[in-house]
């Protein structure tokens, strides 16, 4: 960077930053009013949710934060000695999804088992509609005209995800644990597929140095908690596949990519949102068809005829997506919609999105300049304005935007500064090696982590 164009960069960069901030505050403090003057737009802490809708604030902490704790020093310090940068890939890949895993669940044992299951046994979400479910066939055919009978968040999405399930009831796993176990294996599956799809893009390096910030994300607080992170794990690994697809030729790149079809179109019948998460996939392809990477067009080809296969199986079983997407938008501006004014949540989404974010994932989206990292990056954040501006959702998008988070958070990579030392002798992608300044890094995942832990030990999430 010139000179001359540094002092420009830097006030952008704390203009960015007093936007953000501002966002934040105002949401905080125009969100309090709120909550007293209509108590109805069912807050609690705004503009997160709470699980009190008056008051989501309740400060505690336990052994559990501790452990987050002391996952969270083992990062940064694994960072500042550049770990990571000495691990294999496939190490990477593990110590990232063995990480978040368990900072995620330390984070949700903070109010116990209770903490866990929470989620995955109230009366609002899934498995409390088991009992009242017709067979899956006579369930999926009736679907939408029955929506009505079915429990918040079942009126809210898909009926994939009721019968994933009904299969664990029926092969005798079923339950709570069960449940809450499968978001445990979906944060470790997201972290595995969000790297894959950057090594396949940007390279070996950028993998490295975007899986710490995988580990410790404040999002990470509504992964355990809620079904969106099964849909988020299983979604990374369709676009995974896609991505690695495109780096292959025939058939392999038909086979991966119809893989990524198939997984990718049983998301969208999990949540609508996964409509929207298409972006990232469609980015990747239409950049590979412009770069004519030798899988493009086979890959693509595989993954659309794999999501047109799913599409179709559902609407031959009696469930048209269209027709339950409005039928859901109806439902939820029947509900707690109708009282909450886009003026204060065109506002709030995005701070609430911050929050989950982190300050890693703003200031490396600010200092982020590598055009492939941009193509991830850029993708998510479109999504995800989509999604803002489609006013599908007015709050509780700390949880309902998990699809887009991770593959926002990795632009926390370019806050490792990489310098050039010597060629040719690294196992690093381009053959390079890099001497990197991994204490910058490490204060920053600190900074992350302890926001993290902070917002755990003060909300008592919804979920």
């Amino acid at each position: 960077m010139s000179t001359a164009r540094r002092p420009l960069v830097a006030a952008a960069t704390a203009v960015a930053w007093a936007i953000a901030l501002w966002i934040i505050w105002v949401s905080v403090r125009w969100g309090r009013d709120l909550q007293r003057s209509a108590p109805e737009v069912l807050l609690g802490a705004a503009p997160l949710v709470g699980r009190n809708p008056r008051d989501g604030w309740d400060w505690r902490f336990g052994w559990s934060l501790v452990g987050a704790g002391v996952v969270a020093f083992a990062l940064s310090v694994s960072c500042w000695r550049g770990w990571w940068f000495q691990l294999r890939l496939r190490w990477v890949a593990l110590a990232a999804a063995m990480g978040s895993m368990a900072f995620a669940t330390l984070l949700a044992l903070a109010d116990g088992a209770n903490g866990i299951l929470y989620g995955a046994e109230h009366r609002s979400e899934y498995l409390v509609n088991l009992p009242i479910t017709p067979p899956a066939g006579e369930f999926v055919r009736t679907f939408t005209s029955r929506l009505h009978e079915y429990s918040v968040h079942v009126r809210g999405h898909p009926p994939g995800f009721v019968l994933v399930l009904e299969v664990l009831e029926w092969i005798g796993i079923g339950g709570g644990w069960s449940t809450a176990m499968l978001s445990v294996l979906g944060t470790g599956l997201l972290a595995v597929g969000v790297l894959v799809v950057v090594l396949q893009l940007a390279g070996a390096e950028w993998m490295r140095r975007a899986a710490p910030f995988l580990v410790v994300s404040p999002y990470l607080i509504w992964m355990i908690t809620s079904a969106d992170a099964v849909f988020t794990g299983v979604a990374a690994l369709g676009i995974a596949a896609i991505a690695v697809g495109i780096a292959r030729r025939r058939p392999v790149a038909a086979l991966l990519g119809l893989a990524g079809g198939v997984v990718l179109g049983g998301v969208m019948f999990a949540t609508y949102l996964g409509a929207v998460l298409l972006i990232v996939p469609g980015a990747l392809v239409i950049h590979s068809l412009w770069r004519r990477r030798p899988g493009a067009v086979p890959a693509a080809a595989g993954a659309l005829f794999g999501g047109l296969v799913v599409t179709v199986a559902f609407r031959l079983a009696g469930f048209w997506w269209l027709d339950g997407a409005s039928a859901t938008r109806d439902e939820y501006w029947a509900g707690t919609a109708q009282f909450r004014t886009w003026g204060y949540f065109g506002l709030a989404n995005l701070a609430a999105a911050l929050i989950a974010l982190g300050p890693t994932a703003f200031a490396g989206i600010l200092r982020l300049r590598d055009r492939r990292m941009w193509l991830v990056v850029g993708a998510a954040v479109t999504a995800l304005l989509v999604s803002h501006l489609s006013q599908y959702t007015r709050g509780e998008v700390e949880r309902i935007w998990l699809l887009f988070y991770p593959w926002i958070a990795v632009a926390g990579a370019s806050l490792f500064v990489p310098r050039v030392v010597v060629a040719g002798e690294s196992a690093a992608d381009n053959g390079v090696r890099f001497v990197v300044r991994q204490h910058r890094a490490a204060i920053w995942l600190a900074a992350q982590a302890t926001g993290a832990i902070a917002l755990q030990a003060a909300l008592v999430t919804k979920w």
